[in-house]
């Protein structure tokens, strides 16, 4: 019964039998946690598995490598596609994918986004392209195709990449001849329409604008937007390509040029100077070959500045000013940067004059390196493929390498 102060008096038997209540709820409450796994709200993490050797740790996927000094299995470390040991090239296996016929000098390579089992590789000892199904499978087949109007519109050749939907870019690194009427170009990648003649003479490019001789490196945006490394006005060029006109034509009126940081990238004649456009940080990172160091532009920044003179009429044509330029990795860890790629929040890139592998993180702190073993001057372009693994072309042997970390 409730008192004059609010508190309630039970009778005895009325406190047993809330005595009772409150016995059976928590010996409830008890069996339910035991039985539901909720006793705890912080249960303990199952415990590590012990090895010796990173083949006790295949079972796991997330952790599939031995640390020798825990004997527990461990997550791959950051920069593990060029190997996780010491850097030596015992500690990889550089496996053929492709064995040349003859030298064509590869530059640079890519996946068909379209056809993932497909590897495009670009040669520019004679202009053309070589693509390998299934690299590295017993049943791998491959074949070259040069396009019919090639020493224009493929001229020496630093780079692919693709691009919108069944299309891929190019550029030349030439001056076409002494009038430097040269620039990127985009192709078809269906093989119904690549390499095959058309009517004016004109290969079958479906687009080309013409301010970057001696391009040393290209990169996609999105679209038919791409990026250049002009080697001749030592700058990075934006292009927009906009609506292509077709197999063979040559309408370029839709086209757009953009010239950032002229003056401040130096390109060689022996390496290309790749460069490789991030999407989620709107970067463009640069292997500025000839000072010997790395860049990133932020190509969100900058402002239309004054135009400057080409040889056909386009949309637009302009200098780009106070563009940010940031010095990532400055001279003296790298001989030659030529090839450079960003995968996983990692800078990996490969160094023409030593043949070792460089990985980076995004502030331009080192990660780890691989010595390839192979000559000096092999290595240049590379691409990450469908599997993780890196696959890398030698200009030397014009061989097709894929990279196998040993764990």
């Amino acid at each position: 019964m409730a008192t004059a102060t609010g508190r309630v008096t039970m009778f005895p038997s009325q406190e047993a039998d809330v005595k009772l209540q409150r016995v059976l709820v928590l010996s409830s409450v008890g069996l339910v946690s035991a039985c539901s796994g909720a006793a705890s709200e912080n249960p303990a993490a199952p415990p590590a598995l012990t090895c010796q050797a990173s083949t006790e740790c295949a079972a796991a996927p997330e952790t599939p490598l031995c640390d020798q000094a825990t004997g527990e299995c461990v997550a791959l470390p950051a920069g593990h596609p060029i190997g996780v040991k010491d850097g030596s090239p015992s500690s990889v296996v550089l496996v053929p994918v492709f064995e040349p016929d003859r030298m064509r000098e590869p530059t640079d390579l890519d996946f068909n986004p379209e056809r993932p089992d497909e590897l495009w590789v670009v040669n520019r000892k004679d202009d053309s392209v070589t693509i390998i199904s299934k690299p590295g499978a017993p049943d791998s087949q491959a074949i070259r195709l040069r396009d019919p109007a090639a020493s224009h519109f493929m001229d020496r050749p630093p780079a692919i990449e693709f691009g919108h939907a069944g299309t891929f870019g190019v550029c030349g690194d030439s001056d076409n001849g002494g009038n430097y009427f040269m620039g990127p170009t985009l192709f078809s990648s269906d093989l119904d329409i690549f390499a095959e003649e058309t009517p004016d003479g004109l290969g079958s490019h479906l687009d080309m604008l013409h301010s970057s001789p001696f391009c040393k490196g290209l990169a996609h945006e999105h679209d038919n937007v791409y990026w250049v490394f002009n080697g001749h006005d030592l700058s990075i060029d934006r292009y927009n390509f906009a609506v292509d006109h077709g197999p063979g034509n040559d309408d370029h009126a839709d086209g757009e040029i953009y010239r950032y940081v002229p003056g401040e990238v130096l390109g060689i004649d022996e390496a290309p100077s790749h460069i490789f456009y991030r999407a989620e940080d709107r970067h463009l990172y640069i292997a500025d070959t000839g000072h010997k160091r790395l860049l990133k532009l932020h190509t969100a920044s900058g402002r239309p500045g004054s135009g400057f003179d080409g040889s056909e009429p386009v949309v637009a044509r302009h200098h780009v000013d106070g563009a940010k330029l940031t010095e990532l990795v400055p001279p003296g860890t790298l001989e030659t940067p030529s090839g450079i790629e960003v995968h996983e929040g990692i800078v990996y890139v490969t160094d023409h004059a030593t043949s070792r592998f460089h990985a980076f993180d995004l502030e331009g702190q080192p990660v780890r390196t691989l010595d390839t073993g192979l000559p000096a001057g092999s290595l240049a372009g590379f691409t990450f493929g469908p599997d993780g693994k890196i696959y890398l072309v030698d200009l030397l042997s014009s061989r097709v390498y894929r990279i196998d970390p040993i764990l």
